[in-house]
C-alpha cells in the first residue's frame, strides 16, 4: 500500500506538473503547480490516517487547500481547459473526483458538525469499553461489558441518526464492534454498519483505483 501511495504522489507530480509537455503560461503554470502541492498533502495525510480512519478530522485543512486549487482552475479562463480537459488522462479532474468522492463517501462534512464535548465523550466512551475488553477475563466479557458497550452503541445510532456518523467515527465503531462480535462472540455485527464497512474499506482502495486508471488512460 505505501507504494502505491507512493506512486499516485509520484503521477500527480509527473502529470500535473506536465513533464516533458507544451509549455504553459505563468497563470496557468501557478494553477498547476498549487493543485499538485496541495494534492500531493492531501495524498499524503491520506496515507498517514487511513487505518485506523482519522481522515475527517485530520485531513480536513488539507482537503479544503485541494478543493480551494482546483475551484482556482476551473474559474480560470485563460487555464480551465489546458488543465482539465487537454491531456488524454484527464489527471487533474479524475484525481479531484477521485478525493472528492472519497470524501463524500467518508461523510466527512458531517462531522464538521460535532462539538468538541460530543467527540470526546464518543472517544470516552469507546475508550471505557475498550478497558473492560483488556481487564475483563475473556469467558466473562459478554456479562461484563454489556452495558459499556450498549451505552456506546446507542450513542453511536444517535449519532447516526443526527447525521454525525462520519468514517473516523463509524471505523471506531466497526473496530468495537468486531471485537465484540467476532473475538468475543457476544453478538452479530449489526447489519446497519456493513455499508459502513464497506466505505470506510473504499477509503484506503482510493491509490490503487485512481493508478490503475493513470495506467489504463494514460
Amino acid at each position: 500500500m505505501g507504494r502505491l501511495w507512493a506512486c499516485l504522489i509520484v503521477s500527480v507530480l509527473c502529470v500535473v506538473y506536465g513533464f516533458g509537455g507544451a509549455k504553459l503560461e505563468a497563470e496557468c503554470k501557478t494553477l498547476q503547480q498549487k493543485f499538485a502541492s496541495s494534492s500531493t498533502q492531501f495524498t499524503n495525510c491520506l496515507g498517514k490516517n487511513t487505518k485506523p480512519v482519522h481522515i475527517c478530522v485530520n485531513c480536513v485543512d488539507t482537503f479544503k487547500n485541494v478543493n480551494s486549487s482546483f475551484v482556482n482552475i476551473t474559474q480560470s479562463a485563460n487555464c480551465s481547459e489546458t488543465l482539465l480537459d487537454s491531456d488524454n488522462a484527464m489527471v487533474t479532474r479524475r484525481l479531484w473526483d477521485a478525493y472528492y468522492n472519497m470524501w463524500s463517501s467518508a461523510l466527512c462534512d458531517s462531522c464538521s458538525g460535532l462539538t468538541v464535548d460530543i467527540a470526546e465523550n464518543f472517544i470516552n466512551k469507546t475508550n471505557e469499553v475498550v478497558h473492560c475488553f483488556e481487564t475483563t477475563p475473556h469467558r466473562t466479557i459478554c456479562q461484563k461489558c454489556n452495558n459499556e458497550y450498549d451505552t456506546l452503541l446507542n450513542l453511536f445510532k444517535t449519532l447516526q441518526r443526527d447525521g454525525f456518523a462520519c468514517a473516523d467515527l463509524a471505523d471506531s465503531m466497526n473496530s468495537t464492534s468486531h471485537s465484540w462480535s467476532v473475538s468475543y462472540n457476544c453478538g452479530h455485527l449489526p447489519l446497519e454498519y456493513l455499508p459502513v464497512l464497506t466505505m470506510t474499506l473504499g477509503v484506503s482502495l482510493v491509490p490503487v483505483i485512481f493508478y490503475l486508471s493513470l495506467w489504463k488512460f494514460g
